[in-house]
């Protein structure tokens, strides 16, 4: 595929992925997130150039100034929270007096690039349109990095089931805080793409010119790592579980000087957000949940006997904790996620380490951190902070198990069923929420579209258009980044340079590439007349 048809599916993805989250912008209700009125005074204040809160007496909570047209009338908890039964019509409407307020957050000494990314339409819109303005370009950014994980399958050359692993990967929780003004939203989507470009630059990486592969893995893993004060842990164990992945050329590529400018130019570019999460964000503190407090090793094991409420969470628990899906829903999305695990644990010993550490990683890595913490805040951990970790687990796993557990034929049933079978678990989850917040669950659905019900703004079709649209243009995209079939790229031009930046110094030899029954069977002959597999 060339560089224009690349490009055109990313766009097309983009659109696509927008379209789906901007549908969720509108169906959730202002403030119906979960801490999303802390994180929209974080945004205005920040913007206007108050970057840390002032201090209260209670634990982890600051103050910020604000303009009373931009905050939130319902304060930290919304009318609705909490009863699933309520409906989203007890919003007061956003004041229109002139003048500041003092609002409590308790995010207000996070680190402020996400809030200077997203907050700047709250300097040009007040009240209930500045709120979607800021959530639709937290939207904007997450599809944009969404996208480039549909790059990548586009640009792998051989055969691959990438859209049944990333319609796996992306469950509903995982759209539904795309749409929500909340840094986990870029966090998720920086980790994913940075697992795949990481992928691409490792696997397949041979043949190509990789700096501007590796200008997008800087991009993406400081934008992921400078989102919360875990993000460049993540960043880390996600990068390394990739390297895991093929030790041995992991190694090759670290002696290449591209590569390690990539690095260090990262590494460099995520000391603020670090040197701020050490010194300003954690003696900060956070909100205790409880006033039940354990040792290290007693709130790990807690943590950790709490894995299958975590994993409910991520798959879907919406709101305040006040809406969940159908049994049948999270079951199937579970299997799914199970499937992709059992394929990761059974691919060849070289690429073993990589899924185990991945996998292991998804659970353990909460449960470390809570077990840090659970002295002086209880157990706060919930199962969206895990899900950076577990898109870019199923989706390194997914790929592995292309290479070393599945046949090319077997594919083809994933590429298809899996892809469907998710989309319509994403619209039922879409509707649930909506009538949830439309008319409350003790309501019949066919309410929802009646006149005493409350409707997203542009109306309740737009938001279920937007919905289906987005969810083919998303869909149609990974079906074309798949469409390669194994090799094609390579297959399809008699020569090809090898990347010149050799770890010896010496230019790129010409490589003759005869396809193979496969692309495990690709042969290469160099001039000399050896070829190899």
């Amino acid at each position: 595929m060339n560089r224009t048809r690349l490009l055109l599916v990313a766009l097309v993805a983009w659109i696509g992925v927008f379209l789906l989250t901007a549908a969720w912008v509108l169906a959730t209700p202002i403030g119906n997130g979960p801490d999303e009125s802390n994180h929209f005074a974080k945004a205005a204040a920040t913007v206007r150039g108050q970057w840390t809160g002032v201090p209260t007496g209670a634990q982890g909570i600051t103050t910020v100034h604000v303009p009373r047209a931009v905050t939130d009338p319902q304060g930290a908890v919304p009318c609705a929270a909490r009863d699933a039964a309520k409906s989203a019509t007890c919003m007061p409407p956003f004041s229109t007096a002139a003048g500041d307020v003092e609002v409590p957050t308790g995010v207000g000494d996070y680190f402020p690039g996400y809030y200077l990314l997203v907050g700047w339409p709250t300097l040009l819109l007040d009240g209930a349109h500045g709120y979607l303005a800021v959530r639709l370009v937290s939207a904007l950014v997450t599809s944009a990095l969404a996208a480039v994980v549909v790059l990548v399958g586009a640009a792998l050359r051989y055969r691959h089931a990438l859209p049944a692993w990333a319609a796996v990967a992306v469950t509903p929780m995982t759209v539904y805080v795309g749409a929500l003004v909340n840094p986990s939203s870029v966090e998720i989507a920086g980790c994913a793409a940075l697992a795949a470009v990481t992928w691409l630059v490792l696997h397949d990486g041979e043949g190509r010119r990789l700096r501007w592969w590796l200008t997008l893995l800087v991009v993406c893993g400081v934008v992921a790592g400078s989102m919360r004060t875990a993000s460049p842990l993540m960043v880390v164990v996600v990068v390394l579980g990739v390297l895991l992945t093929d030790v041995p050329r992991a190694v090759q590529l670290l002696r290449r000087r591209s590569v390690l400018t990539a690095l260090g130019a990262a590494v460099v570019l995520l000391v603020p957000a670090v040197l701020w999460s050490a010194f300003v964000a954690g003696p900060a503190g956070y909100i205790p949940s409880s006033p039940e407090r354990y040792g290290f090793v007693e709130g790990t094991l807690r943590t950790l006997a709490l894995t299958p409420k975590w994993g409910e969470q991520m798959v879907g628990v919406f709101g305040w904790f006040d809406t969940t899906l159908p049994a049948w829903v999270v079951t199937a999305w579970a299997m799914g996620i199970g499937l992709v695990v059992l394929a990761g644990l059974a691919v060849r010993r070289r690429a073993l380490p990589g899924t185990v550490f991945l996998i292991a990683a998804t659970v353990l890595v909460p449960a470390v951190l809570q077990g840090i913490g659970a002295a002086e805040y209880g157990i706060i951990w919930q199962g969206r902070y895990g899900l950076p970790l577990l898109v870019a687990t199923l989706l390194v796993v997914g790929l592995a198990a292309d290479r070393d557990v599945f046949r090319a034929r077997a594919l083809r049933p994933f590429v298809v069923v899996v892809p469907v079978l998710a989309a319509v678990g994403q619209v039922v989850a879409f509707a649930v929420v909506l009538h949830r917040y439309a008319v409350g669950v003790s309501a019949p659905f066919a309410s929802v579209f009646g006149a005493e019900a409350w409707h997203p703004f542009g109306g309740t079709v737009l938001a279920f258009v937007l919905l289906l649209v987005g969810l083919a243009l998303a869909g149609g995209a990974l079906a074309v980044s798949t469409s390669a079939s194994p090799g094609s790229v390579a297959l399809r031009s008699a020569v090809l340079r090898i990347d010149p930046d050799r770890p010896d110094g010496r230019r790129g030899a010409r490589t003759t590439v005869r396809p193979g029954p496969s692309a495990r069977g690709t042969r290469i002959r160099r001039r000399s007349g050896r070829s190899t597999r």
